[in-house]
Parts: C-alpha cells; sequence; structure tokens
C-alpha cells in the first residue's frame, strides 16, 4: 500500500466539493451498527492473531460506522447528492463505480479483515479535517505492522487486495478515526485499469 500526491485539478475540486457536503450534513441521524472499542481492540495485533484465516470471509467482523452508499443506509434527501459524487469520480478516473463511502464518526474503526472475497487493485480517498485518523496494515512480505497517518483533508492510498489463492498477497487491514472521516473506495480488476487511473490522480 502507497499513498500518492493528490495533483489533479478536476478531482481535488471534486472531492472538496465532497467534503463540504460531507461537513454539511447531518450525520447523528445515521445509525451504527457497533459500539464503540474504547480499548482499540479490534484494531490491536492481538485481535489480529486470534483471527482463524480459514474461517475469515473477507469482512471486517466489527464496525462502528456505516457505509453511506446504500438508500436503506442514508435519508433521501441525500441520495441525489451522492449518485452525482459517483458520476463525477467515475467520469474523472474512468471507473465504472465507487465500491464503499464509509463513514467513521468519531472513534469510529473498522476491524482487521482482508477482502480476498473482493480482490483487484484498490483505490482509497479518504478525508479528515485535521488528519486525526490512520489505516492500518500487515505487510504480505514481511508481515510488518504498518499505520498509514491520515493528513488534513483527502488523502489517497492505492494497493492491491490479494485472494486465497494468492496467499503473498492476503491485505490485512483496518483502519481508525478520531473525528468524522469519509472514506471512497474504488476496486478495479484490471491492473491496467489501475495504473491509467493512479497517473490521473497525479496528473496536473
Amino acid at each position: 500500500m502507497k499513498q500518492l500526491e493528490i495533483k489533479n485539478s478536476e478531482l481535488i475540486e471534486l472531492l472538496n466539493d465532497t467534503s463540504n457536503w460531507f461537513k454539511s450534513i447531518d450525520k447523528s441521524i445515521l445509525s451504527f451498527k457497533n459500539k464503540k472499542d474504547d480499548n482499540e481492540y479490534y484494531t490491536s495485533e492481538k485481535y489480529l492473531n486470534q483471527i482463524d484465516p480459514e474461517k475469515h470471509d473477507g469482512y471486517p467482523s466489527y464496525v462502528h460506522g456505516v457505509d453511506i452508499a446504500f438508500p436503506s443506509t442514508t435519508p433521501g434527501s441525500w441520495r441525489k447528492k451522492i449518485l452525482e459524487i459517483d458520476n463525477s469520480l467515475n467520469i474523472i478516473l474512468g471507473s465504472q463505480r465507487c465500491a464503499v463511502k464509509m463513514y467513521y464518526p468519531t472513534d469510529g474503526y473498522m476491524s482487521w479483515h482482508n477482502n480476498h472475497n473482493a480482490p483487484g487493485h484498490n483505490i482509497l480517498f479518504s478525508y479528515t479535517e485535521q488528519g486525526d485518523g490512520w489505516f492500518r496494515y500487515k505487510d504480505p512480505k514481511t508481515s510488518e505492522i504498518i499505520t498509514m497517518y491520515d493528513e488534513p483533508g483527502w488523502t489517497a492510498k492505492v494497493g492491491y487486495f490479494g485472494n486465497n489463492e494468492e496467499k503473498d498477497k492476503i491485505f490485512w487491514h483496518c483502519a481508525r478515526a478520531y473525528e468524522d472521516r469519509l472514506t471512497l473506495g474504488f476496486v478495479i480488476p484490471d491492473q491496467n485499469m489501475w495504473e491509467m487511473m493512479c497517473d490521473d490522480i497525479q496528473d496536473q
């Protein structure tokens, strides 16, 4: 997983418009599946080490947050703007769809998981106003636990999620927020398309 500098002016304008909208909406009306994790156990190495890889389905077992991509999770009044964001991102990046729009409230998190059920190259855009959040992963080659800290505003991370047939590319990861955090995630099966999208992000 590596971080890219966002230089594309069209993309910057769209992301800033998205974060302005994100800050303006009343997120207190949303419901979250799991409770807060005050001891940060579900993003700890101790929790990761107790997961049975053979039984893991790829999804995070514990999440304090909500994917606002779905009509079932958000008010109808938000849908038009969310679809506008989708369409604009797809045009700028040449993508088919934004797979996830994850909102983490203060003290939100997503527990360790590996997405082996949705393999492919990925692009993650994350927004925090103060940069108070992070993305953590286990390096598939070295087994080192690496934490990538947010910066104020938008950041872009890119990498690859392997499936269970690619044991050397299984990508365990988790995330945590100490302020409102929004992540827009893309999974791109085709490597050439993914590389072009990465170039577009960095293209002035």
